[in-house]
């Protein structure tokens, strides 16, 4: 489940207010719920096996219920009916001396639990149990969302994709939603898909984006002896005394970026006189120091090659960044030259 926050501009294009975020709380969970529940029937062994063995009926098990997972279930009392396949039956069959029946007995679920033939009639109350959880983090994840003083003025909220179908989920949405008005466009299962197709056609639709990592790359400053160990001072190829891995940050977590803009990186950056690489880094937190942070992932680096020149005035050389839709671009503009390289990354 994955939440994000729009502003429409006057040219009809989106502006980002909030990063994509969210949580493993969608449709998926829910089938969870429903084959962990139908363990405890028949036995955690028997539904591996019938995965493991009977790929395609285990799918269709899944199948029904989708289907399911969009009937009315808020006030019903009606049972809802799963059409067990008869390789489940059997392989229950094999593993256990006891049949379902006498099993339900057992579990004191003849209230709320029947099963004859290949059908097995659930309780609406056991079948919404298995939403509770994913909607309860799915509503705390929105409140806190809208809660951001910078999202006061969200007026509409847009459901998408399978979970978005299920009428407990429309329900616990139009209730946490207040004022706001409420979106259910038809077919939401297929509207991420259309989504995605209309963006790749058309990909200046978004204008500006929040960006979900802090971005940065290795810059190496100036060793200074009161604030930097000794043991990670170094000398480069002009004689200077460096401290390495230090970062260098570009833009940070949350923050707004134009899509396809460039933005100049705050430091100058001076070549290797033997050639040089820019290592590009990722990190989760706004602000750290060093690129052996814990944090920090390395996504790539720009390959410079040989420096112009032999003084750090000739091989200096300024870094810039540019976001686009699911990638960063880096580039290293050689100041003397004019020269500028450059290099994409995928930010998936």
């Amino acid at each position: 489940m994955d939440v994000s926050v729009h502003e429409k501009n006057l040219d009809g294009t989106l502006k980002e207010l909030h990063r994509s975020s969210g949580g493993p709380w969608g449709g998926t969970l829910v089938n969870d719920n429903f084959i962990a529940w139908l363990s405890t029937m028949f036995g955690d062994d028997v539904i591996k096996k019938l995965k493991k063995d009977v790929l395609r009926d285990y799918f269709d098990l899944l199948r029904e219920f989708e289907t399911n997972k969009r009937k009315e279930l808020s006030d019903s009392t009606e049972t809802i009916n799963f059409r067990v396949p008869v390789s489940l039956c059997d392989f229950h069959k094999e593993s256990n001396s006891e049949n379902i029946i006498k099993k339900i007995e057992r579990m004191n679920m003849t209230n709320e639990v029947s099963f004859k033939r290949d059908m097995l009639r659930v309780f609406p109350n056991i079948v919404r149990s298995w939403f509770q959880y994913p909607i309860d983090k799915t509503i705390a994840h929105i409140t806190g969302i809208l809660a951001v003083p910078a999202m006061k003025d969200v007026n509409a909220i847009l459901l998408v994709g399978g979970f978005a179908e299920c009428k407990l989920v429309q329900e616990a949405v139009t209730k946490a939603a207040g004022s706001r008005t409420v979106v259910v466009p038809e077919d939401a299962g297929l509207a991420v898909l259309k989504g995605a197709v209309r963006l790749g056609h058309q990909p200046r639709l978004i204008s500006s984006r929040c960006v979900k990592y802090t971005y940065g790359y290795l810059l190496r400053r100036a060793f200074d002896p009161s604030k930097h160990p000794l043991e990670d001072m170094f000398i480069d190829s002009y004689g200077v005394k460096r401290i390495t891995n230090c970062f260098s940050k570009v833009v940070e977590i949350g923050a707004s970026v134009e899509v396809g803009k460039d933005i100049t990186t705050p430091f100058a950056s001076i070549l290797g006189k033997s050639g040089s690489k820019v290592p590009i880094f990722a990190s989760t937190e706004r602000d750290i120091e060093y690129t052996t942070d814990p944090s920090c992932t390395k996504i790539g680096e720009l390959r410079v090659g040989k420096a112009p020149g032999e003084t750090q005035r000739d091989n200096k050389a300024q870094v810039y960044f540019a976001f686009g839709d699911t990638e960063l671009r880096a580039s290293v503009k050689i100041l003397k030259t004019g020269e500028v390289i450059t290099s994409v990354f995928d930010c998936l």
